[in-house]
């Protein structure tokens, strides 16, 4: 009996947790943003556990047109700048004004505020004691 329990509590301790295929984590990263706020993608990649895959992250952005079936607030991303992708500026400005982002444009370029200091993910974050 006790041979039968040390090893389940062994497997239990052992036991490690799959983590999220990329595109799964970024989505997931990018849902969790509140409605009127904004990340950069370097934010959105640490958030999603991959600190340093902010191109990958501009990546999925980008494929996210070709992906309809997911439906992501993609406008809630930045370049860490502030500044917005030319190919979709008109578009994700409009959409965040319409959140109450301040968007500031200056000829064919739109920007942001992007806090430097992110708040705490809140997907599967746990507080220390």
């Amino acid at each position: 009996m006790f041979l039968e329990s040390g090893a389940v509590a062994l497997r239990a301790k052992t036991k490690t947790t799959t983590p999220l295929p990329f595109s799964k984590a970024v989505w997931q990263a990018v849902r969790a943003i509140p409605r009127g706020q904004v990340r950069s993608y370097a934010q959105v990649a640490l958030y999603a556990g991959r600190p340093g895959a902010a191109r990958g992250v501009g990546r999925e952005m980008a494929a996210l047109p070709h992906q309809p079936d997911v439906p992501l607030p993609w406008w809630r991303v930045t370049r860490s700048d502030g500044t917005l992708a030319s190919q979709v500026a008109q578009e994700q400005a409009r959409r965040l004004r319409a959140e109450g982002v301040e968007v500031t444009q200056r000829g064919d370029t739109f920007r942001v505020k992007v806090s430097r200091e992110a708040p705490a993910p809140r997907v599967g974050a746990k507080r220390k004691r």
